[in-house]
């Protein structure tokens, strides 16, 4: 029969140190952002995995496409798909470190497929209305029930989307450990590396987005002599960040600030305004009725 505690020693474990329990409740988060960095890595790869078989691989099988088509439309998709089931088989063993380590060095194919991925859009718009094959092939997979009702053009942008959610999940992770571990400072690495990838592929969407609404003016300025598309000539829509105030709350008896939320305004510059104006009156007129208007451009 085991001896009861002395009064002072109950009272010693009864009031834990606030010290004690800051790292117990940074445990129990970390966990909880790994489980679910493991749990939607495992989703994300199951939907990678239908592309890659039903898709990529009968593809190459019947050579329905030519190879150099197949790139340009799914470029390194089999390597992303092989990356991150390399990384679940890793998250499944608790080697959260060592598999992100591991991703990490694959993060380049990331900004390849950013890179390319509005000419694989273009390519498989115009492989759907001249491939009557392919179109028919396309059609038929997207209604089997592992896709469940979703469109090849709705799952191809998927490495794009898991982006943001890697740098998210991963700024969980390392909010909630402890310098001291032997952990931090490779995840504080991957994490940075991350976020690089990540600020570079939105640096590529903002050019492609530029690009696209370029080559829409230039459409409306129509039997003019002005080109649009010309080195050196300023982006037609400006992007102002601004920082909101810190959000605070009280937990466990300490005094949190939450990070700011950003605010960002899209803003069309000053000369595609007056290039609308001065050669398009009708369109300018249509468009400046509505003031929401002004942070897009027609299509």
């Amino acid at each position: 029969m085991a001896l009861p505690l002395p009064e002072s020693r109950r009272c010693a474990v009864a009031a834990a140190p606030p010290v004690e329990e800051q790292r117990a409740r940074w445990e129990r988060q970390r966990g909880r952002a790994a489980q679910e960095l493991a749990a939607t890595e495992h989703e994300y790869l199951e939907r990678l995995e239908l592309v890659a078989t039903f898709f990529v691989a009968i593809l190459k099988a019947k050579a329905t496409l030519k190879p150099a088509v197949l790139d340009a439309i799914f470029g390194p998709w089999e390597s992303i798909c092989s990356a991150s089931r390399t990384l679940v088989f890793h998250l499944d063993r608790g080697h959260v470190a060592l598999g992100l380590e591991g991703f990490r060095h694959q993060l380049v194919l990331y900004n390849h497929y950013a890179e390319n991925f509005a000419q694989a859009k273009k390519t498989l718009q115009k492989q759907v209305r001249k491939n009557k094959s392919f179109a028919r092939f396309k059609k038929l997979q997207e209604t089997r029930p592992e896709f469940q009702g979703c469109r090849l053009e709705e799952l191809l942008p998927l490495p794009l989307q898991r982006l943001p959610q890697y740098k998210c999940l991963l700024e969980d992770l390392v909010e909630n450990i402890l310098p001291e571990s032997s952990s931090f400072e490779q995840l504080t690495g991957v994490l940075k590396s991350v976020s690089d990838v990540f600020h570079q592929v939105q640096k590529i969407s903002r050019f492609h987005e530029n690009s696209c609404q370029m080559s829409r003016v230039q459409k409306l300025l129509k039997g003019q002599k002005i080109q649009l598309h010309t080195p050196g000539r300023p982006p037609l829509n400006y992007d102002f960040t601004r920082a909101g105030d810190p959000q605070y709350s009280l937990e466990g008896g300490f005094l949190q600030a939450a990070a700011p939320v950003c605010l960002t305004l899209h803003f069309p510059a000053l000369n595609f305004l007056c290039l609308i104006a001065a050669h398009s009156p009708s369109v300018w007129r249509s468009w400046s009725s509505s003031p929401s208007a002004l942070g897009s451009i027609p299509g």
